[in-house]
C-alpha cells in the first residue's frame, strides 16, 4: 500500500516538522531533511529499487531534481499544479523539490516502499 508524505502546515506533535521558506514538510514513515541537507547529500549505490510519486498541490509549478553521485542536482521534471509524476529510484538516492526559481522546498529520501510526496 502506498503511504503519504505531505508538504503543508501541520499541528500534530507526533511528526517531524522541517521548516523551509514558505513551506512546512510533514513526514510520515519516511526520511526527509531540511534543505540545508542538500549540500551534504549524494546518491549512493543503486541496489534497492523503489518508486516515489510526486503530486503538486500548489498553485505554481514545481521542479524535481535527483541528487547524483556527486551531490549535483539533475533535473527530472516540472510538475504543473494538480499534476503528478511517478519516478523509479533507489533507496539511497535523494530528491529535491524546488519552486520555479530553484529555491528548495524539501529534500526527500526514499525508503524501501513506494511512496507519495504531496507538495502543498
Amino acid at each position: 500500500m502506498l503511504q503519504f508524505i505531505r508538504f503543508h502546515l501541520i499541528t500534530a506533535s507526533t511528526v517531524l516538522l522541517l521548516c523551509v521558506p514558505n513551506a512546512f514538510i510533514r513526514v510520515t514513515h519516511a526520511q526527509s531533511k531540511k534543505c540545508n541537507a542538500e549540500g551534504v547529500s549524494i546518491s549512493r549505490t543503486g541496489k534497492i529499487a523503489t518508486e516515489v510519486t510526486f503530486i503538486n498541490q500548489r498553485s505554481q509549478t514545481v521542479k524535481v531534481y535527483w541528487l547524483d553521485y556527486s551531490g549535483k542536482r539533475k533535473f527530472y521534471s516540472s510538475i504543473q499544479p494538480g499534476d503528478r509524476v511517478s519516478q523509479s529510484t533507489y533507496v539511497t538516492h535523494p530528491w529535491v523539490v524546488t519552486d520555479t526559481q530553484d529555491n528548495c522546498l524539501g529534500v526527500y529520501y526514499p525508503d524501501g516502499q513506494p511512496r507519495i510526496v504531496e507538495i502543498n
